[in-house]
This record gives C-alpha cells, sequence and structure tokens, in this order.
C-alpha cells in the first residue's frame, strides 16, 4: 500500500464515523482539524465517541471539552485512538487514568473482488424495506447483545434508500436471517461495519460470503479501497481475503466510566 492509499483510508476512517453517527436517529457531530466528537444518543460508551485527529487534539483542554460535550447530553463515552495518528497517545490517556478496552485490527484492502461469488446455501440482500430493517436487527440484538432500542437508534428506517450506508443480511434457503454487514462507501472507499453471524451459524463460511457481496457491490460503485474493524478471532477471516493491518485502534473510558 502506498501512501496515498494510506492516507485516503485515514481520511475514509474518519468519514465513516460521522456518517454513521449523523444518521442514527438522534445523531450530532462537532468536527475541527483536531478532533471529531460523535454523539448517537445510545447506551454504549463506544457508540459516542471523541476521536483525536492529531498531538494537538489530544490535550487535557482538549479531553475537558469531550467531557463536557458528553456530560451535557449525558451519555457515556469513549477515546478512539490509533497510534499512528496520535503517537504515544496511549501513553498520555493512561497516565489520566483512562480505562482502555483490548485493541481491534483495522484490516485494508487493495485489491477488491469484481464479482460475487456464486452460491446456493445462502440468500444475500440489500436492505430496501422495513422488514429488512427488522431482519437486520434481529442479527445485530443476538450478537452484539443491543436492546430493541438501541439497534433502532443507531440504525434507524431512516438510513434506507441514503447513497452512503448500505446494510445487508444473509438467509438460509429456509429464510431465517442470520448474517449482517453494513457497507459505508465515501471517496471511493468502503468500510464495513458489524460483520457478524449468529453463534449457531458461525464457521459456515457465511460472514465470507456476506463479504465478498459487500465489497463486490462497492467495486461497482467505483470503490478501489475497503477498510474492516475486525477482532482478533476475525483476523483470519478478513487476511484470507486479501485484508492487511492497516491499524489498531483502541478504546479508552473515561474515569467516570471506567
Amino acid at each position: 500500500m502506498d501512501a496515498t492509499q494510506r492516507a485516503r483510508l485515514d481520511d475514509h476512517a474518519i468519514k465513516a464515523h460521522i456518517i454513521l453517527a449523523k444518521s442514527s436517529a438522534e445523531g450530532e457531530v462537532e468536527q475541527n482539524s483536531s478532533y471529531v466528537l460523535g454523539y448517537t444518543g445510545a447506551g454504549l460508551p463506544t457508540r459516542n465517541f471523541f476521536i483525536p485527529l492529531t498531538l494537538s487534539g489530544l490535550t487535557d483542554e482538549t479531553l475537558a471539552d469531550a467531557s463536557a460535550f458528553f456530560r451535557s447530553r449525558n451519555t457515556m463515552y469513549a477515546v478512539s485512538l490509533e497510534e499512528h495518528r496520535v503517537p504515544d497517545g496511549t501513553e498520555y490517556l493512561s497516565k489520566r487514568r483512562y480505562q482502555p478496552l483490548p485493541p481491534q485490527p483495522l484490516m485494508a484492502c487493495t485489491h477488491l473482488p469484481a464479482e460475487t461469488i456464486q452460491q446456493d446455501d445462502l440468500l444475500i440482500e440489500y436492505v430496501e424495506t422495513v422488514p429488512g430493517m427488522t431482519a437486520l436487527y434481529s442479527v445485530l440484538e443476538a450478537v452484539f447483545d443491543y436492546s430493541a432500542g438501541e439497534v433502532m437508534l443507531l440504525f434507524p428506517t431512516s438510513q434506507i434508500g441514503q447513497e452512503e450506508i448500505r446494510h445487508y443480511v444473509g438467509y438460509t434457503p429456509e429464510g431465517r436471517p442470520v448474517t449482517v454487514g453494513t457497507a459505508i462507501c465515501a471517496d471511493n472507499a468502503v468500510s464495513v461495519w458489524n460483520l457478524s453471524a449468529l453463534d449457531n451459524f458461525r464457521r459456515r463460511g457465511y460472514a465470507t460470503l456476506l463479504l465478498n457481496k459487500i465489497l463486490s457491490d462497492a467495486t461497482q460503485k467505483g470503490c478501489d479501497l475497503s477498510l474492516i474493524y475486525t477482532t482478533p478471532m476475525g483476523f483470519s477471516l478478513a487476511n484470507n481475503l486479501g485484508f492487511k493491518l492497516h491499524a489498531l485502534r483502541q478504546w479508552f473510558l473515561p474515569q467516570e466510566i471506567g
């Protein structure tokens, strides 16, 4: 990956956060050259974020601004840190007793598939209807332990038809929704969020099929780069599809939460 591609992906990662936050039912974003604040109203801290973009964006003053922003909205939040953006940021937050969560690999791909894998095991649909959103909700609630209210808050039906957000659901031949994922397209790059499958339907290749469909559709829309936030357990899945480690993201919880 060259420097231009890396810079494009870094910019896209921030835009994707902003797009998702703004499109939530109570979405609100504040952005400047140093940091981004995103509010969704959800109860999970990592759905309300403070992202320092530069070294000058991570100071006692900006941390105080973030705390005041979220306290005024009576919600929890987390600091999202990528070490390559803010060198020594991890040490800085640790000294201020922010509680770190396990790092998440951010994987990147520069060779997106041009065609969808042909198969009969999984019917994959791009969500265009309220029943489709309901199917999406059912998997997200089961996998991520969201409440019904939270999934409707984070992914309202108003997202249907939005050009930058595309939700996908994979169904078994019997019609049961078992795997989901969300694509955020911006600046000819696509990031994949919430790629997941129900516990009883893992290790069947469903998430791989869904990811292939998301990426091939993105290729048709002109995207040539992709990012995916994964877990250590999901690292091999992304790696097998050509994704390579781009960065590590780590969430930090303020003292009042941690």
